[in-house]
């Protein structure tokens, strides 16, 4: 996680965020303030989350990626950057336990904060989108999924280029959710893309261009 310049004020440390609020004659609050601790955060609790997901402890991730999330409230501003990486984080848990509604408002918090603070082609923002679109997946929401699932291929070309692991995924993930609701057609025309990008590229794929070579033929028998 980026960190912050370095500390310049040794009281901000030791103190906790705070608040002030100007009120009118009525009591109503006019103007809240955060003051941000300077420095960087622990990045303990991130720790033991990476550690905890790749031990298949999801429920022990989340809880960390939680209190991570708080920490970097001290520190960083809700719309930033890093912020928007403890949100996807959360979500990603959420994914392995299954709770794919909760996983899609976290990630919906963490797009929402990267398109104002990223760049419109970040790869960042492909893997939210792709994230989201997986997610939705999961629930049924096929239109949107294949939405986001689209926008992040569309940047990944960009940003990693036609021959990256990334794109093929996507490019499959979209060719499966097209066979998925019946459109045979497009679900050919997107496997062999697959097998066209691969041609051109690397060996490397070829256990993939098996895959996906059976099922395209496995495809083609359907419309006949």
């Amino acid at each position: 996680m980026p960190h912050l310049k370095l500390l310049t004020n040794v009281i901000l440390l030791v103190s906790l965020s705070s608040f002030w609020a100007c009120s009118d004659e009525k009591g109503k609050v006019k103007e809240i303030k955060t003051i941000l601790l300077e420095g960087k955060p622990s990045e303990v609790h991130s720790t033991l989350s990476q550690k905890y997901f790749e031990e298949g402890e999801f429920e022990k991730a989340l809880e960390e990626d939680k209190k991570q999330l708080e920490e970097d409230l001290k520190y960083y501003k809700e719309q930033s950057p890093e912020i928007a990486l403890d949100y996807n984080n959360i979500g990603l848990d959420y994914d392995e336990l299954k709770e794919y509604t909760k996983a899609v408002e976290y990630y919906q918090k963490a797009m929402d904060i990267d398109e104002k603070t990223l760049d419109e082609n970040s790869t960042e923002r492909a893997t939210t989108y792709y994230n989201f679109a997986s997610s939705n997946n999961e629930l049924g929401n096929y239109k949107k999924a294949l939405e986001y699932y689209l926008k992040a291929l569309e940047i990944d070309k960009i940003g990693l280029g036609e021959f990256s692991r990334d794109v093929l995924n996507e490019y499959e993930d979209i060719a499966k959710l097209y066979e998925k609701t019946g459109k045979v057609k497009l679900a050919i025309n997107y496997y062999q893309e697959i097998l066209d990008i691969v041609a051109h590229g690397s060996n490397s794929e070829s256990e993939r261009s098996k895959r996906v070579k059976a099922k395209i033929e496995a495809l083609q028998k359907r419309l006949k």
